[in-house]
């Protein structure tokens, strides 16, 4: 049987999107869906129709979303939209969502696609120079029976070690990799988000995306009528999102206490300090639910200037170690020369 190929992040969010927007014009979530599928390949559209019949039979969308490979994330959003009522506003937003992650991982690719061209061009020449003109080098000056200095000698030395480095550079990576996908994600979710709060770079992007994702489906679900304990329990029936699903077992925990919410935001390390000020005054003043949301925009909003920040710097430093690369090319070909020259 010919498997089927995933539909691309840019598919998925535009498909959400015209979705949420066709159930806003009054169309069923069936007609809607029929509708979407004239525009889609064959094979897509025949996805589709398995996922009406499974609605048909009874099956909630997030879950007929999740058999053709839709994101945990997604299928999150989906399952607290069908939770709070405002299905069309949660397709919406999770369309959103994934176009947003598309363009940041797209315009990812776009900016380092060629400097790794280039990066993996000059490792190829240091080891063609490693393997090839440095022998020659290396014969030719004892024919003239020239001993090099001690900094060309370490320089040469230096220089011929770095194809090695960048190779065990890119085993490292690849095994990480592996790891992540094999024993990582196996991890308690607990466990997860101590090693993300552990790496610098990471750590700030998750305190982030996790502050606006708790504030954003808490805030939805108080909108739809909940009460701060229902709405934790919505959170600990989903299985999408296993931080979330262990998060709110612990609230309810720590609330039937007597813990107050805001306190217990504030004791959590991958939220922002920002987020249980948020709640304690959403609280005092009867408006938490409109609150959370305005929050969520706002620490959306921080992401991508986060994202941003981190793209502006990705391509130059990959040009300067070109940069850095070729000199060192230069000094590793020129030096032997000079030495070889001297003793003429």
């Amino acid at each position: 049987m010919r498997r089927k190929k995933k539909w691309s992040l840019e598919k998925q969010g535009t498909f959400l999107l015209r979705l949420g927007k066709l159930l806003d014009k009054g169309y069923s979530l069936a007609q809607a869906i029929e509708f979407l599928g004239i525009q889609q390949s064959s094979a897509q559209r025949e996805e589709l129709q398995q996922c009406l019949l499974q609605l048909r039979s009874g099956v909630p969308l997030h879950e007929a979303l999740q058999k053709i490979y839709f994101p945990a994330e997604t299928i999150g959003y989906l399952f607290f939209a069908e939770q709070h009522g405002n299905l069309a506003q949660g397709l919406c937003e999770a369309g959103n969502m994934l176009l947003l992650k598309a363009r940041y991982i797209n315009r990812l690719k776009r900016l380092s696609s060629y400097p790794l061209f280039l990066l993996f061009f000059m490792i190829t020449m240091l080891i063609l120079i490693q393997q090839i003109l440095f022998p020659q080098f290396a014969h030719l000056s004892s024919s003239f029976y020239a001993e090099g200095s001690f900094l060309s000698s370490s320089f040469t030395h230096a220089f011929s070690l770095l194809p090695n480095v960048f190779i065990s550079f890119l085993l490292f990576v690849l095994f990480l990799i592996i790891l992540y996908f094999i024993g990582f994600k196996r991890l308690h979710p607990a466990t997860q988000m101590k090693w993300y709060l552990a790496i610098p770079f990471v750590r700030r992007l998750v305190v982030l995306y996790h502050s606006q994702l708790f504030a954003f489906q808490f805030s939805n679900l108080l909108n739809g009528g909940l009460s701060v304990y229902e709405a934790l329990q919505v959170f600990e029936k989903q299985t999408s999102l296993p931080i979330l699903q262990f998060e709110a077992d612990r609230m309810k925990k720590q609330l039937a206490k007597g813990e107050k919410l805001d306190c217990i935001i504030q004791s959590r390390k991958y939220y922002e300090k920002e987020l249980a000020l948020v709640i304690r005054h959403g609280q005092s003043n009867g408006e938490l639910d409109k609150e959370l949301l305005h929050y969520s925009q706002f620490v959306l909003q921080r992401i991508e200037e986060t994202l941003e920040r981190w793209l502006r710097v990705i391509q130059p430093l990959l040009f300067s170690l070109i940069g850095l690369l070729v000199v060192l090319m230069y000094l590793a070909i020129l030096l032997p020369m000079f030495q070889v020259i001297n003793h003429l």
